[in-house]
Order: structure tokens, then C-alpha cells, then sequence
């Protein structure tokens, strides 16, 4: 009996073990759809992470083609410009790109990627980029060939020479002096200094560097260190009197290829040293493109310098004449057989907004004053070139002749706060050909670049960045802004 109810009691348990493996293979189920649906949607947010950032560098691809389109030609046009039907396609993507020259002559770059294609569209996303020319400009004072700097100046900014540079008459340079394959003479009273409180100059090298020799008097002083090199294979000698550092103050150390007699922090004479790079002037390309807005003196036809006028010169003239007291644009002017007759006249002008004035003609600013802003306007910026050569054989000094640029009696940018660089003129004044300043009291902020340069009686250059990238300089394009648009 009792037999018979044990197993009865079994036979009730009959049936248990496959609802319980039932039950654990739905809950096993269950996990597997939900890893699955989880995997599934790693996987979504992956493929979309991918395209994503995929669609991103398309957008870019299509600023890099602008880049380069723009630096072969500024006047180019895009081959996929935004809001046609025209698209640049690129693997499995495709973009559309366009760009428009602003006032001041940086470039606007507007370019869309979309994937798979612009017409069927899953993803896109449109960058925005401002383009600027590369700097061309980071000396206060540049000659191509030789370069003589006199008379109680203070520079603050570095000086170069491929040449010869000579500095003398009790003048200051905040910063350092380089000579790529000439000497350098620096006499009664002059400096070299990496400080310069009067006009806010701080924190430069204040050094000097010959690809020949140095040569100092009793009462000149280099504030960093000078070196004296030699062309490469040159056998160095310390005793010889060829690429020496000869007298004077040293702070920092001196080494030279010769002889050492200057006084120095530490000498290393007979020590051979790499010449500094020789560099040339920035080349300068005129494009109208470059100017919304220029006003032409020419001849009939494109704005080019081929199509000169006899009459260029004396009308823009007569329109400065007229408005000399607010100017303000880009003027390009080309004279038909320019020479040291047909001078442009920059004399006595006020500024209402940045001036560009580009000419083959010599430039005279004459017996001018202070060029200053008009009333309201705190900050503008002028670019004066002049792409005149004198002819071989010429002069241009401080005392006239067949300059290219010249100026006598005080040639003085309003520079307003002396403590800030951001207001006031900041120019640029540009010739490879030949530039002479004479007479007490010139003052800018800017730089000056010329073939060759001859400086009298005090002119006070500060080196101001707002002119390093100039347009028509160099042909790299640099991107300064860039942002993503939202949709």
C-alpha cells in the first residue's frame, strides 16, 4: 500500500522538468532578441558614426578643391557649385562647393558633402570657411639687396639684408638683424635690445647674424648673440680678419668663422657656422579679382598692367586732389612709360577706411605731414606698392633722385594708442625697386619692403602683424575661421 502511494506521488511530479526547461528557453529567447536588438542598434549607431564622419571629411575634400582651385587662379569658378545640379563626386559620396571674394579681399568657402548623393541625400553637413592669404610680411625692415638705416631711429621689429646692412647715428633696434651674404656695421651709438618700453616692443632676440662679417665700434652694443658665418667650405681661422665680429658689446655669445675682438658673454672664434637663409623680396601678382570694388587708371580693357594710359598717373591725381581728405578703396593705376616724371602723389592724404594704391609708377609722398583718420574712423590699413624699377644706372637717396618710393619732411602714420596695435594705420609699403625716406620724425606702424633702401633722421618703425598676410602676396591661402553650419 504504501508503495502504491509513493508512487502515485511521483507520478504527480511527471511533467515538471519540461515546464521548467519550457520556461528557461523563452527566458533564454527573450535575451537573445533583446542582445540582438541591442547589437542591431551598436551596429545602427555605428554605420551612422561612420557616415557621419564620413560626410564630414566629403565637406572638407570640397574645401581643400577650393583651396587649391583658388591658389592656381583667384578668378576661378567651382566646377560644383552650391544650387546647381552639378556635383563633384567623391568614392561613395558626393559635394558641392562655392566661394565669393569678400571687401576685403579674403575668401568665403561654402561647401556641402552629402551621402550617397546630393539628389538622394541621407546625410549632409556644409562647412563654412574664411580663407586669407599666407603671411609674407614678419620684418619691420627688408631689403633685397643692401640696406642702410641712420640717425637717432628706433626700429622695433627685426631688419634683413641679403646685402650689406649698415646701422648708425644712435639707433635702436628692438629686435635682431640679420645679413644673409653681406656685413653688417653697426656704429656710434647703436643697439641691438630685446626690450623697448617707449614703443611697447618686448620679448624679441635682439641678435645678429652675418653670412659675413660683423663689425662694431667702442659705443655700439648687441643685445643677444652675433655670429659671423661664412659660405659653406669656407676653412675657419681665429686669427683672420675675414667673416670676424670686431669690437664692441656683446651680450650673449659670440661666434664667428675669424677672429673675435669684441667683448662677449662667451667667444668662439675659428667656429664654423650655417649662413643665414638668403631670402627674397615677396613677389607681388596684381589680380583685379582680388579688389571688390577697384578703381582703374588705364587703359581701355581689363583692368591689367598691359593696358596703360599716357593720362593714368595725372587723373588719379586730380582725383586725390579732390578728395585727399577722405580715401578710401583700391586704386590700381598704370602708366604708359612710366619714369621718374609721372610721379603718383601720395602727399597730405587722410584716411576714411583702408587704402590700397597699386602702381607701376614712382610714388612721392612728399612734403607731406601726418597721414591720420578721418573723424569716427579708429583703425585702417594702407598697402602702397609700386612695381616701378628705376633704370640701371640711377640714383635714389634721401636727397631724391629716381626712387621708386620717396618721401622727405616727415612721413608719420597715425598710430593712435601707442599701447595697442589694433587701432590707428598699420602699412605696408612695398617696391622692389628703390625706396628712400629722408628728415626727423617719421613715424609707422607697418613694415617697409623694398629692392634697395636708404633711411635718414629718425624714422620709428613698429612692426605691426595686421600687414603680414597681404593679398596679391605669395599665392598660399590660409583658412582663419572654420565652422560647421546647422541644417
Amino acid at each position: 500500500m504504501m508503495g502504491w502511494i509513493v508512487r502515485r506521488l511521483h507520478r504527480d511530479e511527471e511533467g515538471y522538468a519540461l515546464v521548467i526547461a519550457m520556461l528557461l528557453m523563452a527566458i533564454m529567447m527573450v535575451s537573445l532578441v533583446v542582445a540582438l536588438n541591442a547589437g542591431n542598434a551598436a551596429l545602427r549607431e555605428s554605420d551612422f558614426g561612420v557616415k557621419w564622419a564620413r560626410t564630414l571629411a566629403v565637406a572638407e575634400s570640397g574645401v581643400d578643391d577650393a583651396i587649391t582651385t583658388l591658389i592656381q587662379d583667384r578668378s576661378a569658378a567651382s566646377d560644383c557649385a552650391l544650387g546647381t545640379t552639378d556635383v563633384c563626386p567623391l568614392d561613395d559620396a558626393e559635394y558641392q562647393v562655392s566661394w565669393v571674394t569678400n571687401g576685403d579681399g579674403s575668401v568665403t568657402v561654402t561647401s556641402t558633402g552629402a551621402y550617397p548623393t546630393v539628389a538622394a541625400a541621407k546625410y549632409t553637413r556644409t562647412l563654412e570657411v574664411l580663407l586669407e592669404p599666407a603671411p609674407s610680411f614678419q620684418y619691420a625692415l627688408f631689403a633685397e639687396d643692401d640696406l642702410e638705416v641712420k640717425n637717432n631711429q628706433v626700429i622695433s621689429g627685426s631688419i634683413y639684408s641679403s646685402g650689406n646692412v649698415v646701422v648708425k647715428n644712435n639707433t635702436t633696434v628692438c629686435g635682431s638683424i640679420v645679413s644673409a651674404s653681406g656685413s653688417i656695421t653697426m656704429e656710434l651709438g647703436t643697439s641691438t635690445v630685446t626690450d623697448y618700453a617707449a614703443t611697447g616692443c618686448t620679448g624679441e632676440y635682439a641678435d645678429v647674424w652675418a653670412g659675413g662679417s660683423i663689425l662694431l665700434d667702442g659705443t655700439t652694443d648687441v643685445g643677444g648673440d652675433a655670429k659671423a658665418s661664412a659660405p659653406t667650405g669656407t676653412v675657419c681661422n681665429a686669427t683672420s680678419t675675414s667673416y670676424q665680429i670686431e669690437g664692441g658689446d656683446v651680450v650673449g655669445a659670440a661666434t664667428a668663422c675669424g677672429r673675435i675682438t669684441a667683448t662677449a658673454g662667451s667667444s668662439s672664434p675659428g667656429t664654423e657656422t650655417t649662413p643665414p637663409t638668403v631670402e627674397t623680396l615677396p613677389t607681388y601678382t596684381f589680380a583685379a579679382v582680388n579688389y571688390p570694388g577697384l578703381v582703374c587708371y588705364g587703359g581701355v580693357g581689363g583692368c591689367v598692367e598691359a593696358n596703360t594710359s599716357t593720362t593714368a598717373v595725372s587723373s588719379f591725381n586730380t582725383f586725390k586732389t579732390l578728395n585727399e581728405t577722405a580715401m578710401s578703396g583700391s586704386y590700381a593705376i598704370w602708366q604708359e612709360s612710366p619714369s621718374h616724371t609721372t610721379l603718383l602723389d601720395l602727399s597730405d592724404i587722410t584716411l576714411s577706411g583702408d587704402l590700397t594704391v597699386i602702381t607701376n609708377a614712382p610714388i612721392d609722398f612728399g612734403n607731406t605731414g601726418t597721414i591720420g583718420l578721418t573723424a569716427g574712423v579708429t583703425a585702417a590699413n594702407l598697402v602702397v606698392v609700386s612695381t616701378y624699377i628705376p633704370p640701371s644706372g640711377s640714383s635714389c637717396t634721401t636727397n631724391g633722385g629716381d626712387c621708386s618710393i620717396y618721401s622727405q619732411n616727415a612721413l608719420v602714420f597715425e598710430n593712435g594708442d601707442d599701447d595697442d596695435l589694433t587701432d590707428g594705420i598699420a602699412g605696408i609699403v612695398y617696391t622692389p625697386g628703390k625706396m628712400a625716406v629722408k628728415n626727423q620724425g617719421s613715424a609707422a606702424d607697418g613694415a617697409l619692403y623694398a629692392g634697395t633702401m636708404d633711411i635718414k633722421n629718425g624714422f620709428e618703425i613698429i612692426y605691426n602683424a595686421r600687414i603680414a598676410a597681404v593679398l596679391g602676396f605669395g599665392t598660399g591661402l590660409e583658412p582663419t575661421l572654420w565652422q560647421e553650419l546647422s541644417d
